[in-house]
C-alpha cells in the first residue's frame, strides 16, 4: 500500500511539472488566426435564387 501511495505521489508531481511548462496563455496561440483585414464584399459570389 505504501508503494501505491508513493507511485501516485510521483505521478501527481510529474503531471504538475509537465503542465506548468505550457504557454502563458491561449491568446498567444490565437494571434496566428487573428484576421484584422476583414473580407471584401465585392469578392463574395452570391448564388442565384432557384
Amino acid at each position: 500500500m505504501k508503494l501505491v501511495k508513493i507511485t501516485f505521489a510521483l505521478l501527481f508531481m510529474a503531471s504538475f511539472a509537465l503542465t506548468s511548462c505550457s504557454p502563458n496563455s491561449v491568446a498567444d496561440e490565437d494571434n496566428l488566426y487573428d484576421n484584422t483585414q476583414g473580407v471584401e464584399k465585392s469578392k463574395i459570389q452570391m448564388p442565384s435564387a432557384g
